[in-house]
């Protein structure tokens, strides 16, 4: 199987229960760009994060669902939302009971709030994380607005955030988590920009996910697979499935689909 690229979600796919990596994993990495395969994480998460997991800037990364992607420490690619959209929804999120807010900009993440599991969980997710009195005074380029609602974001500030989905996309990301961005914009879209970029097909990519955030990443590789903790959504349109994320499912499945 001639692969070239291998784009893997983190949270509830390549990292386990207790988020940490595969102890196999710097092994099949250095296998992979033995044989010339791009790995690229692809998540929510926050860039400096990404560095601080993998100890290394030497890879490929695509970062806030999509909206940048950093490749070998330049940032090639960044979308930033309307200034209106991000005044708009921080008002909104401001009046929802339990939900707190996180732009994510160029040179840092900021938040306004300081509720401890509020705090707990942003920093699990943003390594650059800067506490302002006031939201809509941050200058930064702001590619994307993370809303955090503790268990209950699916039912409690996702619907609400839906009054922006005439201005922005309204992205359920996890029990915790839902994120805003321009219309278009996903980790599927940064993979096929990435991917014409380098000249890869999509016969040529395996990717895996396990929640709704991963869908158009999944969808935009002919081998796709879905974590056997996926969201069962994400199961029906995968071609392949994979051990659970506490199995070691993206390193043991790379192997035998590559025959590592």
């Amino acid at each position: 199987m001639n692969i070239k690229l291998i784009a893997t979600d983190l949270d509830g796919t390549l990292l386990d229960s207790r988020k940490r990596l595969p102890p196999e994993l710097p092994e099949l990495l250095c296998e992979l760009r033995a044989r010339g395969i791009r790995f690229a994480p692809a998540s929510g998460r926050q860039y400096y994060n990404l560095i601080g997991l993998f100890g290394t800037e030497s890879m490929t990364y695509i970062v806030e669902n999509g909206s940048m992607v950093f490749e070998n420490g330049r940032c090639i690619f960044f979308d930033e939302l309307p200034r209106r959209t991000v005044l708009r929804a921080v008002e909104l999120i401001r009046s929802l009971p339990g939900a707190y807010a996180i732009l994510s900009g160029e040179h840092s993440a900021w938040c306004e709030d300081n509720g401890p599991v509020f705090l707990e969980n942003a920093r699990m997710y943003y390594a650059h994380l800067t506490r302002v009195p006031d939201l809509l005074q941050v200058d930064d380029r702001i590619s994307k607005i993370a809303v955090f609602e503790q268990g209950r974001a699916e039912q409690g500030c996702w619907p609400a955030l839906q009054a922006l989905s005439q201005e922005a996309q309204v992205v359920l990301s996890g029990a915790d988590w839902v994120d805003l961005m321009n219309p278009g914009v996903n980790k599927g879209s940064a993979i096929r920009k990435l991917c014409a970029e380098l000249g890869i097909s999509p016969d040529e990519c395996m990717a895996f996910g396990d929640y709704l955030n991963d869908r158009e990443l999944l969808e935009s590789v002919t081998h796709s697979f879905a974590m056997a903790n996926a969201h069962p959504e994400i199961r029906a349109l995968c071609r392949h499935q994979a051990p659970s994320n506490d199995e070691d499912g993206v390193v043991r499945s790379i192997r035998a689909f590559c025959g590592i």
